[in-house]
């Protein structure tokens, strides 16, 4: 029939006008956040069979079936759903969906559902969505209400953290040292033997010879016969007396009838040089004129003074040495040793000079090294004003150099490292404890705390025994109170206890024993004053947290999220919101991030998703789809007007 044309133009006018008015929608919400597009998809409409196509048949083929289509239908529109990007707005309680899910909002009979997180406090704290003024839901399915202020409460401070390095090399604790600058030295004399007596000198009156001592100037020996009594017969002592007479620096001695010279001085630079001057005395008393010196070894206890290297000329009973100095508090001491075996005497060797030295030193011990130093080593750890001074008294018959003493060991207090840290009363009041680590032997600490006086008082404030592996790793803790620490703060009856936290056994994430250098600190505790409400922001969690002047934050609610399986089959109910219908399903309730939803992102909204090119190349589709089906009318129209005017 020629009028079917007609309808089916018709079918393509009314299609591709709902195909424009989907696409005008969708313009005219490109900037309508949250806002899904829409797509037309069209369907053609029963066809008119004109015969129903035969199949093949003996030398004849088959036939297809002869079919006139009746139009186009608008067969769906289906809702884009892809994420649409994100407006950075700056607002906290602004927020969007990062993946699938819906917003759930109640007007207190029906849930709906957006994607429009444009959130804001209404009059009375509650969550609502500033569009259409539907309240905000939690995960249980409650209004979520935001407090205008909100206190968090103090808290306790019942651990503390520490970490870092205590140092492995040990700088204490150390006792004073004071020793002597050179080591005390025991020494012989340089000595020649002459023959044995008597001699007969009476052919040598008026020869000389020379007698060099310590390598002094020589100094000469001129023989007088007249001092002898029997110049044919010269005995040892007369030798000595003529000797003695004119050199100085030796002492000549006497066995029997032989005799020996030996310089005054004892150690390497003593020595003694005999040479004839004129004549040859020398032969006739039976001396070398060979060069000979002293010998020197370290000094020991039972070196007697006078064997001492430096001694002048030997001591005799009664003279004295004196001793000046401190001891290690400060004190001065003085005394005087008096040598010889007798009574009110002291003693004649080294080690009894020793002896009398410690007991002067009260706080200190006088040793004697086995290289001949003699040191002062004070009792106690620490700083020390150790001093010494040993001299011949002016009244002795010769005099000794002793050596002058040095400290060679400064005193040191134990090796410490202090940190410090507030800690917290139940009444949020922050106290400042001090945390010394003290040395008490290698690979061993103990930990001593304090708090200023006007602060409080501390119960147990001491941790022993804190233990290091060699591999400078935590190893544990020995100690009967465990990691405690307790105060009794003022104002309160209560005696607050705190756990130490030092690190794990054999690892590395809390003390640690390396190095010389200390890093050692108090790094975190769970203590905290009380604080009052600033502001609140969402999480990707979708958790509303609350942001306190104390530094913490507190959860507030969760946003709730609905996940459709099939996001197509929403109803839409006008300002972005949407309603489940029988083909969208229940929605699954859940939360950011859990059950397939996604994550939220806070300060942006998410845009349209409409893509306004693809919308504009539609446009033209659509219109010139429209022209066409127009077009299919009006030639239809002139053919019919052609048929009626057959019978003019």
């Amino acid at each position: 029939m020629v009028n079917t044309s007609l309808f089916t133009g018709l079918s393509g006018l009314r299609a591709h006008q709902k195909y424009l008015d989907v696409i005008g929608n969708n313009i005219a919400n490109v900037n309508t956040p949250g806002f899904w597009g829409s797509r037309v998809t069209f369907a053609d409409l029963l066809s008119f069979t004109m015969s129903g196509g035969s199949g093949p048949h003996g030398e004849l083929g088959g036939k297809n079936p002869l079919q006139v289509g009746l139009g186009t239908s608008l067969a769906s529109i289906d809702l884009n759903t892809n994420q649409g990007t994100f407006l950075d707005t700056g607002r906290p309680l602004d927020v969007a969906i990062q993946g699938k899910g819906f917003f759930t909002l109640n007007d207190g009979n029906r849930n709906f559902y957006t994607r429009v997180g444009s959130f804001g406090v209404d009059t009375n704290r509650r969550l609502v969505d500033l569009r259409t003024g539907l309240r905000v839901l939690d995960t249980d399915g409650n209004v979520i209400t935001v407090p205008a202020s909100d206190t968090i409460p103090a808290q306790a401070t019942t651990t503390l953290t520490l970490q870092g390095n205590l140092p492995a090399k040990v700088t204490g604790p150390l006792a004073e040292i004071l020793s002597s600058g050179s080591p005390f030295q025991q020494g012989t004399a340089a000595s020649l033997s002459g023959g044995t007596g008597p001699f007969n000198l009476s052919s040598y009156n008026g020869t000389k010879f020379s007698v060099s001592v310590d390598g002094g100037t020589p100094q000469t020996v001129t023989i007088d016969t007249s001092t002898f009594a029997n110049p044919a017969a010269v005995t040892a002592a007369e030798i000595k007396s003529m000797i003695e007479s004119q050199v100085t620096g030796v002492t000549v001695q006497v066995s029997g009838n032989s005799f020996t010279l030996e310089t005054n001085h004892v150690g390497s630079s003593a020595s003694l040089k005999l040479e004839n001057v004129s004549g040859t005395p020398l032969s006739v008393l039976g001396l070398s004129t060979r060069f000979t010196s002293g010998t020197q070894t370290a000094a020991t206890a039972s070196t007697s003074l006078n064997q001492l290297v430096g001694n002048q000329e030997d001591y005799q009973a009664g003279d004295r040495i004196v001793i000046s100095g401190q001891d290690a508090a400060g004190h001065s001491i003085g005394d005087t040793f008096v040598f010889g075996t007798g009574a009110g005497q002291n003693g004649t060797t080294l080690g009894d000079l020793v002896t009398f030295l410690d007991n002067l030193f009260p706080d200190a011990g006088v040793t004697l090294a086995s290289d001949g130093t003699l040191k002062v080593t004070a009792t106690d750890t620490g700083e020390s004003k150790l001093a010494l001074h040993i001299s011949d008294h002016s009244t002795n018959h010769g005099s000794s150099t002793f050596p002058s003493f040095k400290v060679t060991q400064e005193g040191k207090g134990p090796d410490t490292v202090k940190t410090s840290m507030d800690i917290y009363d139940s009444l949020g009041r922050a106290h400042p404890v001090t945390f010394t680590f003290t040395r008490t032997s290698d690979r061993e600490w103990s930990l001593t705390a304090s708090v200023p006086a006007d602060q409080g008082s501390v119960v147990d404030g001491t941790v022993d025994r804190i233990l290091f592996n060699e591999d400078g790793s935590f190893n544990v803790v020995i100690d009967g109170n465990g990691n405690n620490l307790s105060f009794s703060w003022d104002g309160l009856t209560t005696t607050q206890t705190i756990n130490l936290s030092m690190g794990t056994s054999a690892q590395f994430d809390g003390l640690t024993q390396m190095g010389d250098k200390a890093s050692a600190a108090a790094t975190d505790q769970d203590g905290y004053p009380s604080g009052d409400l600033l502001n609140v922001s969402f999480e990707s969690n979708g958790v509303l947290q609350g942001f306190y002047s104390n530094g913490h934050t507190r959860d507030l609610a969760t946003l709730r999220l609905a996940v459709f399986t099939n996001e197509g089959g929403l109803l839409k109910e006008g300002d972005t919101l949407f309603s489940q219908s029988p083909n969208s399903d229940d929605p699954i309730i859940t939360q950011p991030g859990t059950a397939g939803a996604g994550k939220i992102v806070s300060g942006v909204l998410e845009n349209s998703n409409v893509d306004i090119a693809e919308e504009f190349v539609r446009l033209i589709e659509a219109q010139r789809g429209y022209q066409a089906n127009a077009r299919v009318i009006t030639t239809t129209d002139q053919i019919l007007a052609e048929l009626v005017n057959l019978v003019r």
